[in-house]
């Protein structure tokens, strides 16, 4: 009985809870604490529907962003909705192969000839058709969907910003309807359009090139320094003052922007990316950038009238002209001023300073009046790219003062806090009612644009069967257009022609419109022998008078669609003319071509820049002279052998041809375009290369 009762008490004894130092239940919260914190580090996925994926997708910031954009778009553009837009500053294309025969080509058939290069746009175009077809496509879509794509654009590059995700879009949408860049569009300014959709992606690029990169991110650096320095590329083949402000605030940021030593390196490497790469992907552009400096301040495009508004006006952000509502953009100003008030800050500097740098180009473009490229009276160039840089730097500071987390709140007060959360909307809807309401108007439209004569559709052929070339006189003070086998197309404009040749070209214009007789037939003689087949005159009063002072050297044609004069040139040379001694003698004396009928040379059925041309036997002294400028690069070969290239009627190729049989041969030397055409070939190789993004960085 004993045993069984220490048994019992034995056993009682191991039954009963031992005392515990933790309070009542203690083990069972550190037991299910554990567990929760077990269940923390596990992955929960909740099985969400395809449709509740879709809505959250329909409803995300910038899905809305794309959608609103993209009818306001439609609106802005309702009636210009076709794939052949031009007007204002850009003319109608040529077809792909053109396109790229032109940028490609070492001389171009313009102004009587030119071997300056092409403008690099043409290759960015020649680029952006390919998938599509033609240049003019591409350039249509370009235009009809920038309000999206530059909304999109503004809302990636502010990905960095401590700003929420709504923020950012509204910042976005008011960046895409800021004035300039809805005159721009409107008034057929590509590089305006180019500058606007690129802007914001390639000042964060460059923001992230100062940083330097993290190493985290290694590998990353470098293809957002090769992304960067393409954008920059592209927007200095149309834009090249907004290249320079780029540029300026590349080399300005890597001095004053502090960063870790161990960055040096990368930093250094991508300042050579961003400054160096672009000028190689667009020779020999900079080289006509830095020669003829109204390239820089007026850009790429065709040569129009410029509206320069006042400064308050500026102050709003209106450049001026067809499609900018005046003082609209005020409100952008004001919420600028508003937020350096509310929530000044270190780093609203970077923004301050590039609002500075476009007053600045803004301040030189309307205090430099330029001669255009083209020719025509001196004039301002165009605000719009400037002022849409100085339009980041506001919405830039804007944006720094809506961080998440800024204690305006406590600064201003619920009340007002409350009115100034509704002052973005009230400007947005400002913004898009002008941009809908103003932004239709402006002279880009669907098919022939306004102010560019379109010749009868038998002249245009026969122009181009011929390969002869027409003169388009316009009033005075605006361009003159000599072109070959065709009508001015984008890029014309933009090809430096000889200085000679202008001063010449403006001679002929205005004896032309004198209709003086003994100046007019001397005239009509100097564009026949430049290969002009029709002339087009500004007025039917001026048409009428010249036809009467040429006499026998021009007959009427057909007038233009929008009823201009047409002067037929009887007996244009396409292509070279093979004079006898004593006209040969005249002609290397610098003289003007005769102007009495039936005293000409052969016409020689050959084309520049390569001629071929057979001579048959006859006297000494015979000059073959060419329908081009003399200018540098021309070799000359008679059977075979090498022979000086002369000068005929002032300006032209010729070359002294013997009295027996021969062969003679004219072509232009185009060993350096090549030479260049490949290095920026093997550069945009290797640009385009780095900036394939690493496999690293894809898995991660």
């Amino acid at each position: 009985g004993a045993a069984t009762g220490n048994g019992a008490a034995e056993t009682s004894t191991r039954t009963r809870p031992r005392p515990s130092p933790l309070p009542k239940h203690a083990d069972q919260a550190n037991r299910q604490g554990a567990t929760d914190r077990s269940d923390s580090s596990v992955l929960t996925l909740d099985d969400v529907g395809i449709g509740t994926r879709i809505r959250k997708f329909l409803l995300s910031p910038p899905a809305l962003l794309t959608a609103v954009m993209a009818v306001l778009s439609i609106l802005l553009n309702r009636h210009r909705l076709a794939l052949d837009l031009a007007g204002g500053r850009l003319l109608p294309m040529e077809s792909l192969g053109q396109t790229w025969s032109s940028y490609l080509g070492s001389w171009h058939p313009v102004g009587g000839g030119s071997a300056a290069p092409a403008p690099a746009a043409l290759a960015v175009l020649g680029l952006l058709g390919l998938p599509v077809g033609s240049p003019a496509a591409a350039v249509s879509l370009l235009l009809l969907a920038a309000l999206p794509l530059a909304a999109l654009s503004a809302y990636r590059a502010t990905r960095a910003l401590p700003v929420s995700r709504e923020r950012r879009a509204l910042g976005a949408a008011a960046y895409a309807l800021l004035p300039p860049a809805v005159a721009g569009l409107t008034q057929g300014r590509i590089d305006v359009v180019v500058t606007y959709l690129l802007l914001p992606l390639v000042l964060a690029g460059v923001a992230s090139v100062l940083r330097g990169g993290t190493g985290a991110r290694s590998g990353g650096w470098l293809s957002t320094a090769a992304v960067t320095a393409l954008g920059i590329a592209v927007i200095g083949a149309f834009a090249p003052l907004v290249h320079l402000l780029v540029l300026t605030v590349v080399l300005i940021g890597f001095v004053v922007i502090p960063a870790p030593r161990v960055t040096t390196l990368r930093r250094a490497v991508g300042l050579f990316a961003v400054v160096l790469l672009p000028l190689g992907l667009l020779l020999p552009w900079p080289a006509v950038v830095l020669q003829r400096p109204e390239v820089l301040l007026q850009g790429v495009g065709a040569v129009v009238p410029e509206q320069v508004p006042g400064w308050l006006r500026l102050l709003a952000l209106d450049p001026g002209g067809a499609g900018a509502a005046p003082w609209v953009g005020a409100v952008v100003l004001a919420a600028a001023v508003l937020a350096l008030a509310v929530a000044p800050s270190r780093a609203m500097l970077p923004a301050a300073g590039m609002v500075a740098l476009g007053a600045i180009a803004v301040a030189l473009l309307i205090r430099l009046p330029m001669r255009p490229l083209a020719g025509g009276d001196p004039r301002s160039g165009f605000t719009g790219g400037a002022l849409l840089f100085a339009g980041c730097g506001l919405l830039w500071m804007v944006l720094l003062a809506a961080r998440t987390g800024e204690p305006t709140r406590q600064w201003l007060g619920d009340q007002w806090a409350k009115k100034l959360s509704a002052m973005p909307w009230v400007g947005l809807a400002a913004l898009s009612a002008a941009a809908v309401v103003v932004g239709t108007s402006g002279p880009l439209t669907s098919g022939p644009p306004a102010g560019l004569p379109v010749l009868a559709p038998s002249l245009a052929a026969e122009l181009d069967r011929s390969d002869t070339s027409v003169l388009v006189i316009g009033a005075p003070g605006e361009p003159i257009r000599l072109t070959r086998s065709r009508t001015a197309r984008f890029g014309d404009d933009d090809i430096a022609p000889l200085r000679a040749t202008g001063a010449r070209l403006e001679r002929v214009a205005a004896a032309l419109r004198a209709g003086q007789p003994g100046e007019t037939s001397a005239a009509m003689a100097d564009v026949a022998a430049t290969g002009v087949q029709f002339v087009v005159l500004p007025t039917a009063a001026q048409g009428v008078r010249a036809l009467a002072a040429a006499g026998s050297l021009a007959r009427p044609a057909p007038r233009t669609a929008d009823g201009r004069p047409v002067l037929r040139v009887v007996r244009p040379v396409s292509g070279a003319e093979l004079l006898g001694p004593a006209l040969a003698e005249q002609a290397r004396s610098g003289a003007a071509p005769p102007i009495a009928p039936g005293v000409s040379g052969v016409l020689a059925p050959a084309q520049p820049p390569r001629l071929a041309v057979r001579v048959a036997p006859g006297a000494d002294a015979r000059l073959l002279v060419v329908a081009a400028n003399d200018e540098p690069g021309w070799q000359a070969s008679v059977d075979g052998r090498p022979v000086p290239v002369v000068r005929g009627w002032g300006h032209q190729v010729a070359v002294p041809v013997r009295g027996n049989s021969a062969e003679v041969r004219v072509v232009r030397s185009d060993v350096a375009r090549t030479a260049l055409l490949l290095i920026e070939g093997a550069l945009l190789l290797l640009v385009a290369g780095t900036a394939l993004p690493s496999r690293r960085r894809l898995n991660r």
